[in-house]
């Protein structure tokens, strides 16, 4: 019997700015370290740039597809009742896959 070798998991990082205002107004920010940790914008090694702009959930999805992730739907970036009731600007969700 063997067993199956687990793939490690890429991360890709989508903070959501503007969260209070109309979804159409959003800008995503993807990073490939967490936003605001030691490492952020430094690791150029993941085949993306340290930090994308996106616009729209249709570019986000462009750009998270040739990245080789596969884009969820546009509520997983919505704020919870939560982070609205705290106050939030911006909210930050992790996206992951496994390399191809």
């Amino acid at each position: 019997m063997g067993t199956e070798h687990l793939s490690r998991q890429t991360v890709i990082w989508v903070m959501v700015i503007g969260v209070k205002e109309p979804q159409t107004q959003w800008t995503y920010r993807l990073s490939a370290d967490k936003p605001c940790s030691p490492s952020d914008g430094t690791n150029l090694d993941r085949g993306f740039s340290p930090c994308k702009f996106c616009y729209s959930y249709t570019e986000l999805s462009a750009w998270l597809g040739v990245y080789g992730f596969t884009p969820p739907p546009p509520d997983y970036f919505a704020p919870t009742r939560q982070e609205l009731d705290a106050g939030a600007g911006s909210i930050l969700r992790p996206l992951m896959t496994r390399p191809r």
